[in-house]
C-alpha cells in the first residue's frame, strides 16, 4: 500500500502543510500531468474558532498540495497522513482509496 505523509506545522498565524522533495518526484512520476506544491500556508485569524475547521480542511488541502485535481487519479492515492512535524504523531488519515498505483 502506498502511504503519502504530508507534514503538518502549526505557526502562530496559521498550518504549513508539505511534502518533501521524494514525494513530489514520486507523484510526477505516478502522474505526469501533476504539478505538486512544495507547501500550502493556511493563515487564520488568532481570535477565530479555526481548530473547528482544521479536519475539513485536509479534504482540500492534499489534492492542492499532491497538485492532482483529476478524480480518477485521486482515486490510484494510498493512505494520506497528516504527520505533525514537531511530534511525529499522525493528526489526520485519510483512508486508502480503493485502487492502488
Amino acid at each position: 500500500m502506498n502511504i503519502i505523509k504530508i507534514s503538518v506545522n502549526q505557526q502562530m498565524d496559521g498550518y504549513t502543510f508539505s511534502i518533501g522533495l521524494s514525494m513530489k518526484e514520486l507523484i510526477k512520476r505516478w502522474f505526469p500531468n501533476a504539478h505538486p506544491a512544495n507547501l500550502i500556508f493556511v493563515a487564520y485569524d488568532i481570535k477565530s474558532d479555526f481548530g473547528a475547521y482544521l479536519d475539513k480542511l485536509e479534504s482540500y488541502i492534499y489534492p492542492a498540495l499532491l497538485g492532482i485535481d483529476n478524480d480518477n487519479d485521486l482515486n490510484h492515492l494510498g493512505e494520506i497522513q497528516f504527520v505533525d512535524t514537531q511530534t511525529g504523531n499522525i493528526l489526520y488519515t485519510i483512508a486508502s482509496h480503493e485502487q492502488k498505483i
